[in-house]
Formats: structure tokens, sequence, C-alpha cells
């Protein structure tokens, strides 16, 4: 529990820290002054004020953060006195955007560097079934390979006596099947033969095995790596989005994960290794700034609206217009945060026993649909 406790701090930390730096170098970069730059929220533990009168400031609550700039962020109406040359409504319409979105650019520029690295020092997965070995990386339950006793990492040399030397060549043998399946296969040191009757293959799939392909890992040069790097934040917001709209569209409920959904993925994710560790960190800060770009007024994409409409007609909506879209973004963030804290203790806590059973079988359920793509045919 307490590995848990701190695995949550260490991932969540530097997603806040990097978008508050970008609201902060924003602010420097266009001349806003900045009277705080709080990590946390509640008592101040530990502060110390600049040279420039940043206070910086750690807070008892380690979630969050917030970068307060000079002056007021509206001016309100019958306001007599003009703002300071510093302070934020003192500033052209392109300076306010740039500050309210660069949070969630460092987010962007966080994942990026986590993926890259990742990619560099791992390498990415070979896709091209000629270069791959026919070696097994999963079996799947009920099929016939799992019932003839073939076994997660177990090469396949011959199929009827064909011999194999790739990936492409076992599917190909596969879709060529007639009648029973002779399969020789190296297990370790020892050489196996196998044999799989044509009655036990399923009549749906009649040239499935039921195995997935053994991913193997190719070395990435430096370059290709941040290339890489970048194609993952694209991918992975493309995906997102994608998924998002599917949802409206079908007029199903979306799938969130909430408070209690993301603590429990960094729970599971401690105790996979430190590069599950390190990835779940570029995905949530992938998806922090990519949550804050929405444009619901109360988040930085609702602020970049409102001085985009600025910058089209030369004034801002009123204060009043603004603060009654404030609230509408409030209550719309509350009832995201409820509903995805029920589906986050529906999905946990009241998993269907199928599911459960199926968990069970499998042991790798996050697998299955790269299985599922990948089975010999």
């Amino acid at each position: 529990m307490l590995l848990s406790a701190v695995a949550v701090i260490v991932v969540l930390s530097p997603i806040v820290l990097i978008h508050e730096f970008g609201h902060f170098l924003a602010c420097r970069l266009t001349g806003i002054g900045v009277k705080e730059f709080s990590f946390g929220f509640g008592k101040i533990l530990w502060h110390k004020k600049s040279s420039k009168g940043t206070d910086f400031q750690i807070r008892a609550i380690p979630f969050g953060g917030f970068v307060e700039p000079e002056g007021k962020m509206f001016p309100e109406e019958g306001d007599t006195e003009p703002p300071q040359p510093n302070d934020f409504s003192a500033k052209k319409w392109y300076a306010k955007l740039f500050m309210v979105v660069n949070g969630a650019f460092f987010n962007y520029v966080l994942a990026a560097i986590i993926f890259s690295l990742l990619i560099f020092l791992r390498g990415m997965p070979e896709n091209d079934p000629a270069k791959l070995a026919p070696k097994i990386g999963q079996v799947v339950a009920e099929y016939p390979a799992e019932k003839a006793g073939l076994k997660e990492l177990d090469v396949i040399t011959e199929l009827n006596e064909k011999p194999i030397t790739s990936w492409l060549e076992l599917t190909q043998a596969m879709q060529e099947r007639k009648g029973d399946l002779q399969i020789t296969l190296q297990r370790g040191e020892e050489t196996l033969h196998i044999t799989i009757l044509d009655k036990d293959f399923l009549q749906s799939q009649p040239n499935v095995l039921g195995i997935a392909v053994y991913s193997e890992l190719k070395p990435v040069g430096a370059w290709e790596s941040v290339g890489l790097g970048l194609y993952q934040c694209w991918y992975w917001t493309k995906f997102s989005l994608n998924s998002i709209w599917k949802s409206i569209t079908h007029k199903k409920a979306p799938d969130l994960a909430g408070p209690i959904g993301i603590v429990n993925i960094i729970h599971q994710s401690v105790h996979r290794g430190w590069m599950d560790f390190v990835f779940l960190i570029g995905m949530l800060s992938l998806a922090v700034g990519m949550f804050n770009l929405f444009p619901i007024p109360i988040l930085d994409g609702g602020y970049a609206l409102v001085f985009l409409w600025e910058g089209l007609t030369g004034k801002l909506p009123s204060t009043k217009m603004i603060t009654r879209a404030a609230n509408i973004g409030f209550y719309i963030l509350m009832v995201l945060v409820i509903y995805a804290s029920y589906s986050d203790i529906k999905r946990i806590f009241f998993k269907p026993k199928a599911a459960i059973e199926q968990t069970q079988q499998t042991q790798t359920p996050a697998a299955e649909p790269a299985a599922a793509a990948q089975e010999s045919k």
C-alpha cells in the first residue's frame, strides 16, 4: 500500500510540474508577471520568493498545482485603473493564448521525451512477418494449440514435414493445411513432434491454431527514436479522440478512468517493471495535455477559445458571460468526475464473473486484441 501511494506521487508529480512549468515559461517569455508557482494544494510547507517576485511553493497535498499570473485574468466591468504592464490582462490576445495552451504543450513534450527514450532503450517491435521467427508468444485458451500442449516460447520448425523459418511461412502453411497437422517444434534443448487431428480444429476457424507471435524488438537509432516518440503522441491522441467520437456517434457512454481508476492503473504498473511504470507517466502526461485542451470552460482549452475570440473580434466576452461559462464548465467537470468514478468502482470492484474467469485463463487480458489479430491462419 505504501509503495502504491509513493508510486502515485511519483507518477503525478512530473506531470503536474511540467504542465505548470509550461505556463510559467510562457509568462516569462511574454513578460507576464507571476505571483505564485505552487506544487500541490493546501497548507504551504515551503516557499521561496525569487528576485522577480515569484513565490515558489510546495504545499501539503501533492496533487495538482497552479501558476498565478499578475493582475486579473479578465478585467471587470467598471474597473477604472488601467492594468500594469506585466499584468496578464495587459497583454495581447496571442500572448494570453500562448500562456494558457503552453501547459498542455509541455505535457506533450514530456510524453514525447519518455516515448522516445523508451524506444531508444528498448527498441521497437518488428512488424514484418517475414523477419519474425516462428516463435510462440501466447497460446490462446480453448484453441487447438493449447489443447495439444503447445507452450509459449516454443519454436515451430516444421509443419507437415515442410521447413518453417519465419512467421510468414507459418501463416502461409496454415492457410494451405488440409487434414491432420504434424508439428515439429523446439522447446529449449528438446525437439518435439505433435499431431493435431483435423477434427480438433474449430469448425468456425478451421485453419487457426490459436497462437500469437513472440514480439521481437529491433534496435532503433537516436533520431529515429525521436520521430517514433512523436508519432506515438500523434497515434494515442488520434486513437483517444476516435474512441470518444465513436462513443458519441453510437450513443454509448464513453469508457473513462477517474481518480480511482488512475490510482488502480498506477498500482498495477508499479509491479510490472520500471519501463511500464515510466511509459505510464508518458501516457498520463499525454492524457492530461489532451484533456486540458478540450474546449470546456474552466479548462485551458476553454480559455483558449476566449482569447481566440478576442483576436477575431478585438474584444473579450463580457465578464458576466465568462463567469456563467466557467460555472457551466465546473458542473460539466463534476459530472465527468462522478461518472468516471462510478465506472471505476463498477469495473474494479464489481467485475462480472465471466470477465474474471477469462482473466484467470489468459493471464494477460490486455494482450488479447493483439493475439487475435496475429493468430496463425
